[in-house]
């Protein structure tokens, strides 16, 4: 299988098995790789050598948060969506030197890091005249500075420079420790490489905070984990049933990492004892390939976690969805495969292949879902707004393939309210939709925000325009040769490298579009007579 249209073809029968449904999701050429050798040192572990299933070990999933959580009492705590963390970004995405917007239930941020080290978010806000912090800079003292008229703040959020008013005076003095100079700012917290808020100011915040929802074996030694972050223009509930839904993988990415042919009926098991506020856990006792591998077992830790985890005595497999709400409609996936190994050699090639290209297969495969998701929520909307429809009458689901869904959605209404509690002024209806062009953009939902991918970007364009130079200096020798009557042999040499050096350019913008905008159709059906025409003419 490919690992997204037009990459080299490798094998992922093992990336089907191990990742599963959702790890299937966003796998890359690089795990593929490196599982397919996983699976060989599996099969060299079997005793005795025969064709059945490997054991897993029945290890369930345990996360920092975990859904047992109990309140005073024994009674289950309470779920808030503000008392809650959230990842934001990758750290290694972040850019130290200027700020960064970003929006948190419909609330918009800036993120900066200030003069002591230390992360920090606040209401993107500048309470002088409402001009957005995130247009400003970072100061020198570490303070973020409006950039409408150079106001500054700390990361306590106080006013620490007004420079349209007299130095020393009683009046600056009188506006700096005014309250309403200040900006809300939020806790914030840097673990396993990701930024967290929780959006709750900081004087309103729990005491002691809760507990970050890590993923305990990301920090064993010998884990190596591969991941992306990316805009989707679908809700955060639409990300989370989707990923929890471990059927649809042989059907959506036909041609990708599934088969249709590998279908099998799937019978999923929720444990209602440990359901409740904070989330559940969930069992595919049979696993999947049919149970080859062992049981696979599921946790959603609330609001934001959802992972997959197969045990076998070769390696450990996550598959880790982080789905971070933004606004009405949208939200930011953080995924992140982890692989286990117990052999050396799968961990020592997990690294060999760049970031920003493993992001390419990955962006592929998100984009097989991307379009149906994003009408698919617009349908339950109009059944709910215009029928009095809830998500179970609107979809009918009698097989135990849909059991994680449904325990999602019951959480959702059961225990959220139905919906993140989006800020006054900020409409709950979804946005208008969008055209398969904005659907399928990279540049912006992906590309602009990865530092891996931007600098690749930037790095292929310079490269196409020193190809292009030297293809027409090897190109104008040709002819200055042939025109000389040198020896043949040399008149061919520089020909042959125009031809190649424009060729490699060619190549190069192959991935430099694929950096921009998704292909379409998706693998699982192949192109129209008339969508191939139109990807050759836009590929000139």
């Amino acid at each position: 299988g490919a690992s997204g249209p037009g990459l080299p073809s490798l094998s992922d029968k093992v990336s089907q098995l191990l990742r599963s449904p959702c790890t299937c999701e966003l796998a890359s050429m690089a795990t593929r790789t490196a599982t397919r050798l996983a699976h060989r040192s599996a099969r060299r572990q079997r005793q005795p050598r025969s064709r059945g299933r490997l054991s897993a070990v029945s290890t369930p999933p345990t996360s920092a948060s975990s859904p047992a959580v109990k309140g005073e009492e024994g009674h289950p705590a309470s779920f808030s969506w503000r008392r809650s963390w959230y990842p934001v970004s990758f750290v290694e995405d972040l850019v130290e030197d200027a700020p960064t917007a970003f929006t948190l239930l419909g609330e918009p941020l800036v993120l900066w890091k200030d003069g002591e080290g230390e992360w920090q978010a606040a209401a993107d806000r500048c309470p002088h005249r409402l001009a957005p912090l995130s247009e400003g800079r970072v100061s020198e003292a570490g303070h973020i500075e409006c950039g409408y008229h150079g106001w500054a703040f700390d990361a306590s959020g106080r006013c620490t420079a007004i420079p349209q008013m007299e130095q020393g005076s009683t009046a600056l003095s009188n506006a700096l420790h005014s309250k309403r100079s200040c900006v809300a700012v939020y806790p914030t917290a840097v673990a396993q490489g990701l930024l967290w808020v929780l959006p709750t100011v900081k004087a309103d915040a729990p005491s002691p905070l809760p507990a970050l929802p890590i993923v305990p074996e990301i920090d064993e030694p010998d884990c190596v984990c591969q991941d992306i972050a990316r805009d989707l223009p679908y809700d955060h509930a639409t990300l989370l049933e989707n990923v929890l839904d471990v059927s649809h993988v042989p059907f959506t990415h036909h041609g990708s990492v599934g088969r249709r042919q590998n279908a099998t009926p799937v019978g999923l098991t929720v444990d209602t004892e440990k359901a409740g506020p904070q989330g559940f856990v969930g069992l595919w006792e049979e696993g999947p390939r049919s149970g080859k591998y062992g049981s696979q077992y599921t946790e959603f830790v609330a609001p934001t976690l959802m992972r997959h985890k197969l045990v076998t005595p070769a390696f450990t497999t996550l598959t880790v969805v982080y789905a971070t709400p933004t606004a009405p409609g949208k939200c930011r996936l953080f995924a992140r495969f982890p692989f286990i190994f117990k052999a050396a050699l799968p961990r020592m090639l997990f690294p060999l292949v760049p970031r920003w290209y493993s992001h390419i297969g990955q962006n592929a495969i998100l984009e097989d879902d991307q379009i149906f998701l994003h009408e698919q929520e617009r349908f339950v909307e109009a059944d709910a707004t215009h029928k009095g429809h809830t998500y179970s009458q609107s979809c009918y689901m009698p097989s135990a393939a849909d059991a994680y869904v449904q325990a999602f959605r019951n959480w959702l209404t059961e225990h959220a309210e139905g919906r993140p509690p989006w800020p006054a002024g900020v409409q709950p209806a979804l946005p208008p939709r969008q055209s398969r062009e904005e659907l399928l953009d990279r540049y912006h939902s992906h590309t602009a925000n990865c530092r891996s991918c931007s600098a690749a970007l930037a790095n292929l364009v310079r490269a196409r325009k020193a190809l292009r130079v030297a293809s027409l200096v090897s190109l104008a020798a040709c002819a200055a040769l042939v025109a000389r009557s040198a020896p043949v042999y040399l008149a061919v040499v520089a020909g042959v490298a125009s031809a190649g050096l424009a060729l490699l350019r060619e190549q190069l913008g192959d991935l430099v579009r694929k950096m921009h905008q998704g292909p379409y159709p998706p693998p699982r059906r192949p192109p129209s007579v008339l969508e191939s025409a139109l990807a050759a003419a836009s590929a000139l």
